[in-house]
């Protein structure tokens, strides 16, 4: 029930923009309108929602994730941005192969605890000194997610699949299938690392009362 409303608003922004080459752009515009519809959900669920932090990483078509942050407040997205990892040019290649990859991490890591020497190269948060924290954001460069986020809901869907629910008349419909073809995953973050989301009636019956998809 809590992420009720994050499903919803994925469903809403994704459904209610023009398809064009810019997908960041096509739902930042969408924001206000959303939040001036979120006093229609009901009391109950707005109360269960709280504040959240949500990642949306969406794999484009062009090989590249579209990395977005969004931050709720009483049910109202305060917050929605474009993120990305955040290495200093020329520092985290730990072995020297002109890529971020785990195993940069992985040096990062020993440096930290002293089983190799430091290399101020695998200071990337730049506070001279090689710690388990440069590790982390090595390892985030190399999977190509942010730093800037610490979600409490995850999702991950592509381009391809946006675009679908874009296109057609029946989103949530779209959005549902989806989401049984695995094309989109919701997980919940925190304590269980990977929960993945189901939704229901309760997600229609509200997607309806905003008169998406219908």
């Amino acid at each position: 029930m809590k992420t009720a409303i994050f499903i919803l608003f994925m469903i809403f922004i994704i459904s209610t923009v023009p398809v064009s080459a810019d997908l960041f752009g096509d739902m930042y515009q969408k924001i206000p309108v959303y939040n001036q519809n979120a006093n229609k959900v009901p009391g109950v669920i707005n109360t269960l929602l709280g504040n959240e932090e949500m990642q949306v990483i969406i794999d484009l078509n062009d090989g590249t994730k579209l990395e977005v942050k969004a931050v709720t407040e009483d049910a109202k997205i305060i917050q929605f941005m474009k993120v990305g990892p955040k290495i200093p040019s020329g520092k985290g290649d730990c072995n020297k192969d002109s890529a971020i990859t785990s195993l940069d991490a992985l040096c990062a890591l020993r440096m930290s605890v002293g089983k190799m020497p430091e290399d101020q190269n695998l200071d990337v948060d730049n506070d001279v000194k090689v710690s388990s924290s440069d590790a982390t954001k090595i390892l985030q460069g190399a999977v190509k997610l942010s730093s800037e986020v610490n979600p409490t809901i995850l999702v991950k869907t592509n381009e391809n699949t946006v675009r679908n629910i874009m296109g057609t008349q029946k989103p949530v419909d779209a959005f549902l299938d989806a989401m049984d073809k695995k094309d989109i995953v919701i997980e919940g973050k925190g304590i269980v690392k990977s929960i993945v989301l189901s939704i229901g009636p309760t997600v229609l019956k509200i997607a309806r009362s905003l008169g998406v998809g219908t």
